[in-house]
């Protein structure tokens, strides 16, 4: 039997796609899944391209991969694959190059591919037209599964290539996605995280009779054994009442939203053509922490659009700090091939850039100190995951509102498991303690 290993790079849904051709391989019952550090006759590399650097860091692994194993297929997938496969195909060691429309023959594609020239299996992403329905029940996880449920996206963001690189938006069947969640269950792990490109999508391309988002998260909820359910990242426009309530009423539905801002700038949201303004957001963010005290709020904001004045910048930096968000991840703005933004003029500087973010990664932590603050003296079911630092195995877990919580060394227990948080360490990371059983309150 041949060997395949992976290498992710990118968002939780690279992650997922990896584990559905993972599946494929080993399904083929020819191949089975190593470690990426060992030898093997193929190893497929799933590329990001949501910057410049991202592309740049997956042509550096690509070339590194090829030095190191001179002998074994190179297989490259992923939004870089599919936005630019010539570039791919170019990289010293490529065997194949494959596209979104085109996973579902990877391990075929594969077995065809040779070592001494490029096979290119890249149709057009308007191809793909159905999501592909891979039944996983194992993940790298061993306490958390993600299970996709929508892929694609309809939206017309002027910074974005994901339509380029992933296609239109389309939902998984219902009963798909309840069959895996029970599965995955079944298999041990504890906590669920429903992921999707424009997740608040789902269903709308389906046939009459379809699920609404929180129709199908309501009936997950029901699955017998579910510790947890936890949505991935989802777009303001998409949180509805309906969501918000159902959250907020149900104690399994982790207290965690992911809802990207971009810029608080009005002028900045239109020449991105998003959905909402500044004032929506606002009102969006307060009336999620009034139903739901200590939910944890994440957001994404992009650093230099084009045409961002220093007063733009103000208002996002004004924004945030009034809002009560627990962690923000800020992007500098690149521009991307095939993106409407690459025709705009108006530039901003680099080192404009480069301030602007230094300011809002001061204000990240912050924010994110003062949440973590709060929490210190609690006691909260914490779903416990391994971890390694400086070579050791170490303990940590995730609390419901999306605070990490370093557990220390250990032998691991159930994966769930209530632990008192006694403090921030030097690197002002929460620390717990694992409680028995009696100690729980």
């Amino acid at each position: 039997m041949k060997r395949v290993a992976f290498y992710t790079f990118g968002c939780r849904l690279n992650q997922y796609d990896t584990e559905a051709i993972r599946t494929l391989f080993e399904k083929s019952g020819r191949w089975r899944s190593v470690p990426w550090s060992d030898d093997a006759e193929a190893y497929v590399v799933n590329t990001c391209s949501v910057t410049a650097r991202a592309d740049a860091t997956a042509r550096k692994a690509i070339r590194r991969l090829h030095e190191q194993r001179a002998g074994a297929k190179i297989i490259v997938t992923g939004c870089y694959a599919q936005r630019a496969p010539d570039e791919i195909a170019a990289l010293p060691g490529v065997s194949l190059v494959i596209g979104a429309a085109d996973r579902a023959a990877v391990v075929a594609e594969a077995e065809a591919s040779g070592t001494a020239a490029v096979r290119m299996a890249v149709s057009p992403v308007s191809e793909a037209t159905t999501f592909l329905d891979v039944p996983i029940t194992e993940m790298m996880e061993h306490s958390r599964a993600f299970v996709k449920v929508q892929e694609g996206c309809d939206e017309g963001c002027t910074f974005c290539i994901v339509p380029q690189t992933r296609g239109r938006s389309r939902s998984r069947s219902a009963q798909s996605v309840l069959d895996q969640v029970r599965q995955l269950v079944d298999g041990g792990y504890v906590e669920i995280v429903i992921s999707g490109v424009h997740v608040g999508d789902y269903g709308l391309d389906l046939p009459a009779g379809r699920l609404s988002l929180p129709e199908l998260l309501r009936r997950i909820l029901d699955t017998p054994g579910l510790e947890r359910l936890r949505l991935s990242s989802i777009e303001p426009a998409s949180v509805t009442e309906e969501l918000i309530a159902l959250m907020a009423g149900e104690a399994k539905f982790a207290r965690h939203f992911h809802i990207p801002l971009q810029s608080g700038s009005d002028a900045v949201l239109t020449r991105m053509r998003r959905r909402y303004r500044a004032d929506h957001f606002r009102a969006l963010i307060q009336g999620i922490v009034e139903a739901i005290p200590e939910c944890g709020i994440g957001t994404d904001v992009i650093c230099g659009f084009p045409g961002e004045s220093d007063a733009d910048f103000q208002r996002t930096f004004d924004l945030l700090e009034q809002l009560p968000v627990s962690y923000l991840h800020p992007f500098t703005y690149s521009v991307r091939p095939g993106s409407v933004a690459e025709s705009y003029g108006d530039q901003v500087s680099g080192d404009i850039k480069k301030r602007r973010m230094q300011s809002l990664k001061r204000l990240f932590r912050e924010k994110s100190r003062s949440f973590r603050e709060r929490h210190v003296g609690r006691v909260m079911p914490v779903v416990v995951e391994s971890s390694r630092s400086k070579g050791a195995a170490r303990l940590c877990g995730w609390t419901d509102n999306y605070l990490k919580v370093n557990l220390g060394p250990g032998e691991p227990g159930p994966p769930m498991e209530h632990v008192r948080v006694t403090g921030l360490n030097e690197q002002g990371e929460l620390v717990g303690q694992r409680l028995a059983t009696a100690e729980r309150c």
